[in-house]
């Protein structure tokens, strides 16, 4: 059963791709819970469309996560398990080693733990 995402008409559009770059740079293109700043960037809304579709539009709703705290945080809004610790670091080394061809220390905290 997938999510169904209340936020799907929102980011559509020049209104949301204005605000989607506002975000960024205010949030100077870094993950605001781990600190990431390569990669993809996803727009996140603090307070979710399907509980507060009036704060859809404003940047004080908005911040830039990285995809795998972004989804560890809906994970938890929806009330689902985050992934395994485990499989977390693991995911995130590969990623990491993809981005740049070096060696990973591991670290002791998920970047997408609240």
């Amino acid at each position: 059963m997938g999510l169904i995402r209340h936020s799907k008409h929102i980011t559509r559009g020049p209104r949301w791709k204005s605000l989607r770059m506002a975000v960024l740079e205010r949030d100077g293109f870094k993950c605001r819970f781990c600190g990431k700043n390569r990669g993809r960037l996803e727009i996140d809304h603090i307070e979710p469309v399907r509980k507060r579709p009036d704060l859809a539009y404003d940047p004080a709703n908005c911040q830039a996560l990285c995809p795998s705290c972004h989804a560890g945080k809906t994970h938890a809004e929806v009330g689902r398990k985050p992934p395994a610790y485990d499989r977390h670091g693991w995911r995130k080394a590969v990623n990491q080693l993809m981005a740049d061809n070096q060696p990973v220390e591991q670290r002791g905290k998920s970047c997408w733990t609240l």
